[in-house]
């Protein structure tokens, strides 16, 4: 019930985004209350939305003027008269509203046009803002599928990555067992030559003990190298063998980890891609 109830909400929060309305309403502009054309744009941000309209009424305006709000003199409008015509324009976000209100006054032979115009005019002013509040909103949308988008390749890479890192962790693990095998070999080698050395050293000090020779003392003595060389190796081996094993436990915490690590990445990947879908919805309901 709960999974429903959000997508019930989901779906209604995009079609609140999808459907423009024009509405006939009346704002105060510097000069004084005009009767104005609206539109909604929601989670939006007001200096944003006016900019762009400013934008599109300079291309067909004469001039431009207003520093409370916007205004355009001498504009092109022939849906809505055959004269040039003055547009005023403001964006207003009440406070705490993630809206925004877009209000627009047409100027036509110094009179405003309102509810009781002339049915041309009416309907121009209309068309004008509904085509132009499309546009503006899909540029919004677009651009918002273009960042979820790449939010998702990113994402997808960052899992592509910890993919290898396992595969490097786990290719190590396997190369670190293979040199603690090899060393566990050697080192048992090595303490085998040791117990017998043991046994030959003891037996030439005996003999040296019982006849002491040039020959047998210099015997003796690189024999005791000898024995030194073979427990300082084993010693090292013995080492490396706890190195490694050391070095493996580490990397088997980092594949624990990594594979976390990829569940959480391959979960927040289907969000984004549902994020994205949505925007795809929006986009493609926008209307």
């Amino acid at each position: 019930m709960k999974k429903l109830t959000t997508f019930l909400l989901l779906v209604s929060s995009l079609n609140v985004f999808s459907q423009t309305i024009v509405n006939n309403t009346s704002f105060t502009f510097s000069g004084g209350v005009y009767p104005t054309f609206s539109v909604t744009f929601n989670n939006a941000d007001a200096g944003m939305v006016e900019k762009w309209y400013k934008t599109q009424l300079k291309s067909i305006s004469a001039d431009m003027g207003g520093k409370k709000e916007v205004m355009s003199i001498g504009t092109r409008l022939p849906e809505i008269s055959s004269d040039t015509i003055r547009v005023f324009l403001k964006a207003d976000k009440p406070k705490k509203s993630a809206d925004v209100y877009l209000h627009a006054a047409f100027r036509v032979n110094g009179t405003f046009v309102g509810p009781d115009s002339d049915a041309r005019q009416l309907e121009g002013c209309k068309s004008w803002m509904y085509q132009h509040a499309i546009m503006l909103k899909k540029e919004l949308v677009q651009k918002e599928l273009e960042t979820t988008t790449k939010q998702q390749t990113i994402l997808e890479n960052e899992l592509a990555g910890l993919v290898k890192e396992k595969d490097r962790a786990q290719n190590s693990i396997e190369k670190t067992q293979a040199n603690i095998t090899e060393d566990e070999q050697e080192k048992a080698e090595v303490e085998g030559k040791s117990t017998i050395m043991v046994t030959t050293v003891d037996a030439k000090r005996q003999e040296v003990a019982n006849g002491p020779t040039e020959a047998n003392t210099k015997e003796l003595q690189d024999l005791l190298k000898e024995q030194t060389k073979l427990t300082g190796k084993s010693e090292k081996l013995a080492k490396n063998i706890e190195s490694g094993k050391k070095k493996i436990e580490d990397l088997q915490y980092q594949i624990k980890k990594n594979l976390a690590d990829q569940d959480a990445k391959g979960k927040a990947i289907d969000l984004q891609k549902k994020l994205v879908e949505e925007v795809r919805t929006k986009l493609a309901g926008m209307n």
